[in-house]
């Protein structure tokens, strides 16, 4: 017996279906917008001889692969209903911008550690507590965007914040050691 998400996705998927390639144009109609966007950059770098095409056409085939890889596991992770699914997402982005974080202030000892740990606490509680007051619940429709907002912000402000602090004690250690 076929499952509620299987007869979702075959509906989804199902390029018979009346208006399916209608709806699929349209729907390309913004990637072909910026499509068209980068190809004039290209061809400006060309005609200016800037010497950069190589690296662009590069970018663009990386973002392409990249956002397309995201596109599916997104897909994937919101036609489940097992609440794993959504906390491994929410670890691999609180991992990815614990990482993130922690690069931007390589000075800092363990510093990819600490902002990873520091992330994980700042957001966990907060995301707990939306869905333990109801706020929304806890589906994949809601829990990962928020959480890529959250996670995202506080990579950010870990980042700067890890940045700013060794810059202070560097600048004022005669301070500090007394």
């Amino acid at each position: 017996m076929a499952t509620a998400a299987s007869l979702l996705l075959a509906q989804e998927v199902d390029p018979w279906a009346p208006g399916f390639w209608r709806d699929f144009a349209i729907g390309m109609l913004k990637p072909l917008a910026a499509t068209v966007v980068v190809a004039m950059a290209v061809a400006l770098s060309f005609t200016q001889r800037l010497g950069v095409e190589a690296e662009m056409l590069y970018a663009i085939a990386r973002s392409f692969l990249q956002l397309s890889v995201i596109g599916f596991v997104l897909h994937f992770i919101f036609t489940q209903s097992s609440a794993l699914w959504i906390l491994l997402a929410y670890l691999f982005m609180v991992t990815v911008a614990g990482y993130t974080a922690g690069r931007r202030a390589r000075q800092v000892p363990r510093g990819g550690y600490i902002a990873g740990v520091s992330i994980l606490a700042g957001t966990a509680v907060t995301m707990f507590l939306l869905v333990v007051l109801s706020v929304f619940p806890f589906t994949p429709r809601y829990i990962i965007p928020v959480a890529g907002m959250m996670v995202g912000n506080a990579m950010t402000v870990t980042g700067v914040t890890m940045k700013k602090l060794h810059e202070d004690v560097k600048t004022q250690r005669s301070l500090v050691s007394q």
